[in-house]
């Protein structure tokens, strides 16, 4: 076992980051390991993985999970899917939130100026993903997001951390992550690195947490092979 860190690339909308958020502080926690939190413009990295040289051009826009979201019956399954792990893991979920889809920038700019203070982005993470997905509130409101981090108490008021999510150099970061995301072949939210190896969705972390106990050696990807 070592002590690097785990690396965290999701989007501050997902409802499958929501659900494993709280397990993947605790495993961190229990550790003694620090999370890296990367996040990401997820509609920009499906763009990105949707431009690829051997996509046919007039289909680009509407490959992979982009025509999947759009249909009925993905959809309907996909509510399915977070009433049986809301159950299984007895997290409280609003399956069809009014303020799912809007701007990443002020909640994702929320994180990282957290964690560029070297306090607890886990918790800010964390209130952001309930806020959304499970009061149902708009994460793209100043107001909700400066409350949330009050609410924290972690050293910092909201309103500061408001206007320095919002700062060129901030929002560079987030676009820098997406980019990294790209490059090291995440394709979906929540991605989580260790020891080089990728583990992609929440129901994952229980592997990730054998390679952090000791239990599994690494895998090498075929993304990561010459």
């Amino acid at each position: 076992m070592t002590s690097e860190p785990i690396e965290y690339f999701y989007s501050v909308r997902s409802s499958f980051t929501y659900l494993g958020a709280a397990r993947l502080n605790a495993l961190a926690a229990e550790f003694g390991l620090s999370v890296v939190h990367r996040p990401v413009d997820l509609r920009e990295l499906v763009d990105r993985l949707n431009s690829v040289d051997d996509a046919r051009p007039a289909d680009r826009h509407y490959a992979g999970a982009r025509v999947l979201e759009k249909s009925p019956v993905r959809e309907a399954y996909t509510r399915a899917e977070y009433r049986r792990w809301s159950r299984r893991l007895g997290i409280p979920i609003n399956v069809d939130p009014a303020h799912h889809y809007g701007p990443r920038e002020l909640a994702s700019g929320a994180v990282i100026a957290v964690q560029r203070r070297g306090l607890d982005a886990g918790a800010i993470s964390h209130a952001i993903l309930e806020a959304l997905w499970r009061d149902d509130r708009d994460i793209a409101d100043r107001a909700v997001i400066a409350e949330l981090v009050d609410g924290l108490s972690i050293g910092v008021g909201g309103e500061e951390i408001c206007t320095e999510a919002m700062t060129a150099d901030i929002q560079a970061e987030l676009a820098a992550n997406t980019r990294l995301a790209a490059e090291k072949g995440v394709f979906g939210s929540p991605s989580y690195f260790y020891r080089g190896e990728l583990f992609f969705g929440q129901d994952r972390l229980d592997f990730l947490r054998d390679l952090v106990a000791g239990k599994t050696e690494p895998l090498v990807l075929a993304s990561q092979l010459d």
